[in-house]
């Protein structure tokens, strides 16, 4: 079966805690016109109150218990029309109708658009998939499928999307970053991505993967079910996608353009607001005089949920810059997996974090009977470590949160291994910063040990290694599989999540720095890390990791996917300042992959748009 969306018209060297902090709350209200129906335990009302940073930078939610024939009702806060209908956010998927299929092809057609929107009220420039998208389209698919994705460029630059989590085995050339494994897609261009899921599952998402469009709105969930999940998917009654991120009220290049001027002082861009599926709330009385905006009072955006169910919650940070928190003070939470649907060792809670830019968690939520006589919120509290200037936004009133019981994600640990990690065949040692340098015009750029990245016209799959230039730093692992161990040192003031394309890492010992900088060299093993000990029995399973401030990540992988892939830093504006760089595993060292069935398909595709 086909699922098609129409399209609109229009070894050897190869080269040399983050502990949770309670925000301070700005405050809050919660309006409850439904007191009398608490113990009816009908629908949880979750409205968007608090989307803007304080110097706090908490963002609130909030749920009431309502009837759905009360839904009309609710006052929503301030300078609101009740009778107006507000944005429902909710993003319920549908495993019945995967995991009880035989695998196939899935096919879309996305016509790729701009256009005038209001998320949260504020106006701007958005990105838009078929012309009324965003987020974009969510993929739903079972392992085992293949997915085809025909992109129809209608922008006014050119674009690509990538895969995040995705391994797209055998298939390097449709992963999506451009300079590295494709020529872009030009304006006018038309462009088939092959997508295979094979054996993986659990949740994904796709975004931009050229210049700065993922700020702008082009991105989206990607979820691969898995049918041999019975024993999770007995546990809960429904589904949803929480798609949550930053948000800035000017354009992306705007934005980088203050990051890279000369009076920037490197400080990364603070965010405007805050979305969840596209939708936040914004009060216009609180804009800064000196960015006027095209600001309009809307309906807070509300998610109903039945209170009576249990959920599974599928979390994603599409953020440019800051990672967040998550708490139901009133509800339970039981983490179950992490990023591409990875093993994690539960816990209950009633609040989880910090999920940086990439990362995913997967959790089950509920409310307990006792919970029904309180007034239920929702609480999404902004990482204060990677913000520099505070802005405003809406500021509430009322009480504090109570204590919360709370699970850091960035201590979390897998299953036990039935065996001890496989010592490496080979080391690389990185050290990633953000640098303000005379040679450089005195604007921030990001570097990976000396290189700081910028994308090359023809992309390296294409290329042999000598006409690689020199702001690629791409090691190679060798011709044949081997577990290769990476040490990610981190001299920057402020902790960059990285990703690589293409596979799934063990985290073996993390470390932050405390008040000044450590680092760990593999190459000097008598000196015992700081970090203690690694952990080679039940390490934890990610393909988007956190590297502190000041302290390092050792991570440990099976290089055994042919292909050239994507090694960077996951905060968008240090992404698009150079710190970035690539891993080729087996291929040529001295051709790389071009002559290989992937670097050929790469070359004609370039070909084919005239680059």
């Amino acid at each position: 079966m086909q699922n098609v969306l129409p399209m609109p018209q229009a070894g050897k060297s190869l080269f040399s805690h983050n502990d949770h902090k309670q925000a301070d709350h700005i405050g809050w209200q919660v309006w409850n016109t439904s007191r009398g129906l608490k113990s009816s335990r009908g629908f949880v009302k979750l409205c968007l109150v608090a989307l803007a940073t304080l110097v706090s930078t908490a963002f609130i939610l909030f749920l009431l218990w309502h009837s759905a024939l009360l839904q009309s009702t609710v006052t929503v806060g301030q300078n609101m029309t009740p009778s107006r209908p507000s944005r429902d956010l909710k993003l319920l998927l549908h495993p019945d109708e995967h995991v009880s299929r035989e695998p196939g092809l899935r096919r879309y057609s996305w016509n790729i658009t701009k256009s005038l929107i209001e998320p949260d009220g504020v106006k701007r420039e958005v990105l838009l998939i078929n012309g009324v998208m965003f987020p974009g389209p969510t993929i739903e698919v079972r392992s085992g499928d293949i997915i085809e994705v025909e992109v129809l460029n209608h922008l006014e630059d050119a674009t690509s999307l990538h895969w995040h989590g995705l391994h797209m085995r055998g298939f390097n050339e449709f992963d999506g970053p451009v300079g590295i494994t494709q020529c872009p897609i030009p304006v006018g261009g038309r462009f088939v991505y092959r997508i295979p899921t094979g054996k993986q599952a659990g949740t994904f998402w796709f975004h931009a993967h050229s210049e700065l469009q993922r700020a702008d709105g082009l991105y989206g969930g990607l979820i691969i079910h898995d049918p041999n999940d019975y024993e999770i998917m007995a546990s809960y009654d429904e589904e949803l996608l929480l798609l949550v991120g930053d948000w800035y009220h000017s354009s992306a290049e705007k934005v980088r353009e203050r990051f890279l001027s000369h009076d920037g002082l490197a400080a990364e861009p603070c965010p405007d607001s805050l979305l969840i599926n596209g939708g936040g709330y914004f009060e216009c009385a609180k804009a800064v005089p000196a960015r006027p905006l095209d600001c309009t009072d809307t309906p807070q955006p509300q998610l109903l949920l039945d209170a009576s169910k249990r959920y599974r919650v599928r979390t994603v940070n599409v953020g440019s810059l800051t990672g967040f928190s998550i708490a139901f003070p009133d509800a339970e939470m039981n983490t179950i997996r992490v990023d591409g649907g990875l093993p994690i060792v539960s816990h209950r809670a009633n609040s989880i974090g910090i999920l940086s830019p990439g990362e995913r968690v997967d959790f089950l939520l509920w409310w307990p009977e006792s919970s029904v006589d309180t007034e239920a919120r929702v609480v999404v509290s902004l990482d204060t470590d990677d913000i520099s200037v505070p802005t405003v936004g809406k500021e509430t009133e009322g009480k504090r949160s109570p204590e919360l019981s709370y699970f850091d994600l960035r201590e979390a640990k897998g299953p036990m291994l039935a065996s001890r990690l496989p010592d490496p065949g080979k080391y690389l040692m990185l050290y990633v910063n953000i640098e303000v340098l005379s040679r450089l015009e005195l604007v921030p750029h990001g570097f990976v040990n000396r290189t700081t990245w910028e994308p090359q016209q023809s992309p390296l799959l294409t290329l042999e290694r000598y006409k690689w230039d020199r702001h690629q730093l791409v090691p190679w692992t060798g011709n044949e599989p081997v577990w290769v161990e990476f040490t990610i040192n981190n001299v920057d003031t402020v902790g960059h999540p990285f990703h690589l394309h293409g596979f799934n890492l063990y985290i073996v010992s993390s470390y932050a720095g405390n008040g000044g900088w450590d680092y760990y060299n593999p190459f000097t093993p008598w000196k015992e890390p700081r970090g203690g000990p690694f952990n080679l029995v039940n390490p934890i399973m990610k393909d988007t990791i956190y590297v502190p401030a000041y302290g390092y990540v050792v991570i440990r992988f099976l290089a055994d996917n042919e292909g050239i892939w994507a090694l960077h830093c996951h905060v968008l504006w240090h992404q698009a300042s150079g710190m970035a760089m690539a891993v080729q595993v087996m291929g040529d060292e001295g051709k790389g992959l071009s002559g290989t069935p992937q670097g050929l398909n790469a070359k004609q595709l370039c070909r084919a748009f005239g680059s």
